[in-house]
């Protein structure tokens, strides 16, 4: 937020307050409400350590990501973005979905999703920020 007040012109949020309202409750359900499943899933033995419970543990995260990929894909039905433009809530949504695709999950169903995702991982902005966590990727990799 204090980026996009200080920045306006790069219209990170949008300019309505009742719809920068909705950005930021956007921007908090990615946290709370669709990162935690994804940690979840990543790192089952941080919720449960019983024996064998990761499976569980997983399936569970899955079932309430697939929940909310859902209300994202009704959400993102004939749009190209959350709002009129790009904003930070298209960038934190295209995050959390990307950290989806990178585990065992089934997101052929949410077309929307899979649109947007494509949509936003083109921006010149997005392929500059992927190309250096590359980069940094490959220097851990070098270290290790």
């Amino acid at each position: 937020m204090w980026i996009a007040r200080n920045f306006p012109q790069a219209k990170l949020l949008p300019s309505d307050p009742w719809q920068e309202l909705k950005a930021v409750s956007i921007m908090s359900w990615c946290s709370g409400g669709i990162h935690p499943f994804l940690a979840r899933i990543n790192a089952p033995p941080r919720v449960c350590d019983l024996p064998d419970a990761g499976p569980s543990v997983r399936k569970l995260a899955a079932d309430n990501l697939y929940e909310n990929f859902k209300i994202a894909d009704d959400m993102l039905a004939g749009r190209e973005y959350l709002f009129d433009h790009f904003t930070a809530a298209d960038a934190h949504f295209f995050w959390c979905f990307r950290r989806a695709t990178q585990f065992e999950l089934d997101l052929a169903k949410f077309a929307n999703c899979q649109a947007h995702f494509q949509r936003i991982g083109n921006r010149p902005s997005a392929q500059k920020v992927l190309t250096y966590e590359k980069s940094v990727q490959a220097e851990f990799a070098k270290a290790a």
